[in-house]
């Protein structure tokens, strides 16, 4: 610890004093919301679309998770490249629903971390393009970023996630657009902590296969307060599909991303998504023992400052295979739930 920068020291001071009771070993432990991700673009809100409830924000602070990862689409955020973001006297612009949402979590003394859900790209007059393509190129994601980063920089407890699982854009370009947008928030001042990913959907198995701990080696935040983000599913293809989970696949898919980080000091990482499946159905019966070697993995680590699981949110079906929550709130939490809360303790 003692070679960390001084940015990184402050972060981690940071999640430290978030975390009552925590010491240098221990992590922020939290969840998805889904919602703001759902349906089509730019969809109608309360029909394609939501945002979580303040009683589902206080379920998760009842059972003590420490920080809640909240999706959102660019294209709602901001309609148009390079546009204002979307606010409304009355409040109901998604800015004003995000802001909300952000209110309730960090009034609960809880990290909230916006999560640009759009895979790296958004539509543009109708059509989808990546960000660094003619039509959308790496500034017009640093606009974005500058824009949100002018609204919450105030609140530490505020993280920005650059981007959710960006894919089809090679590591380098990938890279290079993720320096860009750093530095931008950088110069606006902003000083919150941001969640780096790689491409490839920010898988942490195949960091290294994917180009992206090349191309990441030099990455730089002049400011030395952020994580690498990566995902890791349990799955044959680590799709997250599959409630299945393959023998092996919890201790051994982050190891690729672990051995990287350790390879230079102040390298750490933030587990944005991960899931399993219940081990209480027939076929998904090794998922207890995945769910545990995945977690004591990333726990036992060095690496890594927290974690948020997926599956959170009150607009999956009631079936869906990584439900955080019943649909019906009498009902007990799912085993998935359960294992997740023993971290807690």
């Amino acid at each position: 610890m003692a070679n960390l920068t001084g940015g990184f020291l402050a972060m981690l001071a940071t999640v430290l004093a978030l975390t009552p009771g925590a010491d240098a070993r221990e992590m922020v432990r939290g969840v998805n919301l889904a919602g703001g991700d759902f349906g089509t673009v730019p969809g109608v809100y309360g029909t394609d679309y939501t945002y979580p409830t303040e009683a589902e924000i206080d379920a998760y602070a009842r059972r003590g998770f420490d920080v809640i990862r909240v999706p959102f689409r660019w294209e709602r955020i901001q309609h148009s490249v390079n546009g204002p973001l979307d606010s409304d006297a009355d409040g109901t612009g998604d800015l004003d629903r995000l802001r909300q949402v952000v209110g309730w979590i960090t009034d609960r003394k809880l990290i909230a971390i916006l999560d640009l859900h759009d895979y790296g790209g958004r539509t543009v007059d109708g059509k989808a393009v990546k960000v660094g393509s003619d039509a959308l190129p790496a500034s017009a994601l640093s606009d974005l970023w500058v824009r949100l980063a002018k609204i919450f920089k105030a609140d530490d407890r505020v993280w920005f996630g650059l981007m959710n699982e960006p894919a089809d854009i090679p590591a380098q370009d990938w890279k290079a657009t993720a320096q860009a947008v750093t530095n931008a928030i950088r110069a606006a001042g902003a000083r919150n902590l941001l969640l780096v990913p790689g491409t490839a959907y920010s898988g942490a198995h195949s960091w290294v296969s994917s180009g992206n701990a090349q191309a990441m080696a030099s990455f730089v935040d002049p400011d030395s307060n952020f994580a690498f983000e990566v995902h890791q599913y349990l799955d044959a293809d680590s799709s997250g599909k599959s409630g299945t989970c393959t023998p092996g696949s919890g201790s051994s898919r982050l190891q690729p991303f672990i051995a990287w980080a350790k390879e230079k000091p102040g390298r750490r990482g933030f587990l944005g998504e991960f899931a399993a499946g219940d081990p209480t159905i027939a076929g998904q019966e090794q998922c207890a023992a995945e769910l545990t070697a995945l977690l004591d993995a990333a726990e036992q680590s060095g690496v890594f400052i927290g974690w948020t699981a997926w599956g959170g949110g009150d607009w999956w079906e009631p079936s869906y295979i990584f439900r955080l929550l019943p649909a019906q709130p009498e009902k007990l939490d799912t085993n998935y739930m359960k294992a997740l809360t023993q971290r807690l303790r």
